[in-house]
C-alpha cells in the first residue's frame, strides 16, 4: 500500500510547491518602471531585453518623469516550463486603461521585453483617409508555437495534388 500513495504524495508536494517566478518577474517589471522615472538610460537598457534595448536612446525622459508609475496588478507565466512572464498593469494616466508587458530570462536575468510587448497590444490603426492599415508586430514565441500546432492538426495532404 505505501508503494501506492508515494506517487500520489509526490505529485500533490509538486502541486503545493510555490512558483516565485511571477513574483520576480513583478520586481523587474518594477525595477524598470523606477530606471524610467529615474531618468536613468544605462539602468533601462540593463533591464530590457537586447533586441528592446535601442528603444532607450528614443524615450521622452521629461514627459515619463512626470507621469505617475504604472499599477502593477498581477503576473503570470506563459507557458509551464519557459521563463517568460505577462505582467498586467493598470495605467493611471490613461482612466486606469489595462495594459501588458512581456518579462523574459535572458542572460541568466528577467528583463522587460518592449518588442514582444508592442506585439501584445498591437491593434488595427485607422490612417487619416479612413483606411484601415494595420501596424506590424512581432512575432513571440507563443505566436510561433500557435502556427506549429495549427500545422501539426491540418489533415495531411492526399497524393495527386486533391
Amino acid at each position: 500500500m505505501p508503494t501506492r500513495t508515494l506517487p500520489l504524495l509526490l505529485i500533490l508536494l509538486a502541486g503545493c510547491a510555490h512558483d516565485e517566478g511571477p513574483g520576480r518577474a513583478k520586481s523587474a517589471f518594477a525595477s524598470f518602471q523606477r530606471a524610467l522615472q529615474r531618468g536613468d538610460g544605462p539602468a533601462c537598457r540593463a533591464l530590457l531585453t537586447r533586441e528592446s534595448q535601442p528603444v532607450v536612446a528614443e524615450l521622452p525622459w521629461e514627459d515619463l518623469a512626470a507621469r505617475a508609475p504604472l499599477e502593477i496588478v498581477g503576473a503570470r507565466r506563459v507557458r509551464d516550463n519557459a521563463e517568460e512572464y505577462h505582467v498586467d498593469v493598470l495605467d493611471p494616466n490613461e482612466d486606469r486603461r489595462p495594459g501588458r508587458y512581456v518579462v523574459v530570462r535572458e542572460y541568466g536575468q528577467l528583463v522587460v521585453d518592449l518588442v514582444a510587448s508592442a506585439g501584445l497590444t498591437a491593434r488595427a490603426a485607422e490612417a487619416g483617409s479612413g483606411e484601415e492599415r494595420f501596424e506590424p508586430a512581432a512575432l513571440t514565441p507563443a505566436d510561433f508555437d500557435r502556427i506549429r500546432e495549427y500545422e501539426l492538426s491540418q489533415p495531411p495532404a492526399k497524393p495527386g495534388g486533391n
